[in-house]
């Protein structure tokens, strides 16, 4: 695998600790009283608390690391959290270029200010902040002589959807040896694919203007060089054979193919949908009408497999934040 680009805080300060980290595999509550808990950014730790109870081997030492896919997994927050502070590969799956700054700096302030991390982290006050709470964890599971070491999660800059899906069940076999006809296939995709994706120049949060003295152009040239970032067919393709598990926190358009992928690869996944997009699938129907609303979205999906599992996560659900989540565990494939 690539070498991961990595930033170090020097912990040696002299500064009061925080109370020790607690034993892995631990699950932080969530708390509905903070209104800082409640905010967009931090209902990915909602998910995370979600993922970690239903799938707990995903943490476990005595397993190998584990392989998640994070569909449309767009700023990068949910796989840098589970890189940084579970152990877990967790891997991006979106065109769109992931942007780890925010994170990063809310991390170095909480390293270098202990007693307002030590404040953050307490539940059942409007100061809450989840990562604050994590922060002994993260500083246990990357420590370096002294150094928290923080390192980016891998990209595969990809669109999910039935191309994929569909790509793959004409490539895959029991075999795990590509032969030159399949190989050929997939190449031919990913590089459809990419090409796909470079005419656009997607970063996260929009498309910009094509001039390349743009900041936001320089940026996706300097992302695109990283070396996070999956850029080889057969890395691309044995990425995917080696999954374990898929996760999708409102992924938009690629929510069914998640699925789809999910259960062609037989694996365990969850996925919160959100966001309908009738007019972009107007073929959806469930009982003779068309898939309109949100409700009849998670009907739909639910008749793809008779034992996927439907469960409410612990944040206020809006127009644009749907909170229930679809799963299914290893032995639901029996």
């Amino acid at each position: 695998m690539m070498s991961h680009q990595c930033v170090f805080i020097d912990n040696k300060n002299g500064a009061p600790s925080l109370p020790p980290p607690a034993p892995l595999p631990s699950i932080i509550p969530y708390n509905e009283g903070s209104i800082r808990a409640l905010s967009r950014r931090n209902r990915v730790y909602v998910y995370r608390d979600f993922l970690l109870s239903k799938f707990p081997h995903m943490t476990s030492s005595s397993d190998a690391a584990c392989n998640i896919l994070d569909v449309a997994g767009g700023r990068g927050d949910l796989s840098w959290i589970l890189h940084n502070i579970d152990g877990i590969n967790s891997i991006i799956a979106d065109p769109r270029i992931p942007n780890h700054k925010s994170l990063i700096k809310s991390t170095e302030f909480l390293l270098a200010h202990p007693e307002e991390a030590a404040v953050r982290a307490v539940e059942g006050v409007v100061t809450h902040q989840p990562l604050a709470k994590l922060l002994p964890r993260l500083k246990n599971n990357n420590n370096c002589n002294g150094q928290t070491h923080l390192s980016t999660p891998f990209h595969l800059r990809m669109h999910v959807d039935d191309n994929l899906v569909e790509t793959l069940k004409r490539v895959f076999s029991s075999d795990e040896h590509l032969d030159d006809e399949r190989m050929g296939i997939w190449d031919e995709y990913w590089q459809q694919e990419t090409c796909r994706i470079e005419s656009n120049k997607v970063v996260y949060g929009g498309t910009p203007s094509t001039d390349q003295s743009h900041p936001q152009n320089k940026e996706i040239g300097d992302a695109q060089k990283r070396k996070q970032q999956i850029t080889n067919s057969r890395n691309a393709y044995d990425t995917i054979r080696s999954l374990d598990y898929i996760a999708g926190f409102h992924p938009d358009q690629a929510t069914e193919a998640a699925i789809d992928l999910a259960l062609f690869l037989k694996i365990p996944w969850s996925v919160v949908p959100c966001c309908v997009f009738p007019r972009e699938f107007p073929n959806r129907q469930i009982n003779g009408s068309r898939v309109k609303n949100h409700s009849q979205l998670i009907e739909y999906l639910c008749t793809k497999h008779e034992k996927i599992r439907k469960e409410t996560l612990s944040f206020v659900e809006t127009a644009t934040a749907k909170n229930v989540v679809l799963y299914m565990l290893s032995e639901d494939y029996d």
